[in-house]
């Protein structure tokens, strides 16, 4: 009797394991339903995500705005509207009419503690270059020397401004300079702004345009 009762449990355990056995291989084989509404918020949400990069990319392109920071100081540019801010206290604002920026930058070169402001772009046909330094709440112009003699032969625009080290350097594009080692390319001149607020010429580099 007991051996008989031991065969039908175990019977009854082989056949509990074959169901469930049948029963998980009948759901893994079960297509799972996508509810509608569920495709929609996808969907929604992947055209918002598209407009969020349309738009930042339209922002990005429509940004005409110039600044550089020294310490608590900032340049600015936008729209021939030049401004230097002291902790966002405005020092001076300067509006030139037609001037198109195309660089600015806020620094203490010759280290006098007297922070200059540079501002470079377009008036008009000609590249035109602000400067200004403050001291004791007072804004001042500085005179930046324009290209003169050997380093303005051939001179053919393209110019631009920028910060090398200890030196202010304007560049430009030259052609058929006949005293170059290299005829056609871009000049690169290197100011030493001293602290008694004169521009000493140091280098001159004649390079090859980057035809890319």
């Amino acid at each position: 009797m007991a051996k008989l009762l031991k065969f039908f449990l175990f019977v009854l355990l082989l056949g509990f394991l074959a169901y469930i056995f049948v029963y998980i291989v009948d759901l893994d084989d079960k297509s799972e339903e996508t509810v509608i509404t569920d495709v929609d918020f996808v969907k929604t949400y992947g055209d918002s995500l598209a407009r969020i990069a349309v738009d930042d990319t339209i922002s990005r392109n429509l940004q005409a705005r110039l600044t550089s920071a020294f310490e608590d100081f900032t340049v600015s540019a936008e729209d021939g509207l030049i401004r230097m801010e002291k902790s966002h206290s405005v020092l001076l604002e300067k509006k030139v009419s037609n001037y198109k920026a195309v660089s600015v930058l806020a620094t203490d070169l010759n280290g006098n503690d007297k922070p200059e402001f540079w501002v470079a772009g377009w008036l008009g046909k000609n590249y035109r270059i602000f400067a200004f330094e403050y001291e004791s709440g007072r804004i001042r112009a500085i005179r930046f020397p324009a290209i003169m003699g050997r380093q303005r032969l051939g001179y053919a625009g393209a110019d631009s401004l920028y910060l090398e080290k200890a030196a202010i350097v304007h560049s430009f594009g030259y052609e058929n300079d006949p005293y170059a080692d290299i005829s056609s390319g871009i000049r690169a001149c290197y100011y030493k702004y001293g602290a008694d607020g004169s521009f000493v010429l140091t280098k001159t580099l004649d390079l090859e345009k980057d035809n890319e």
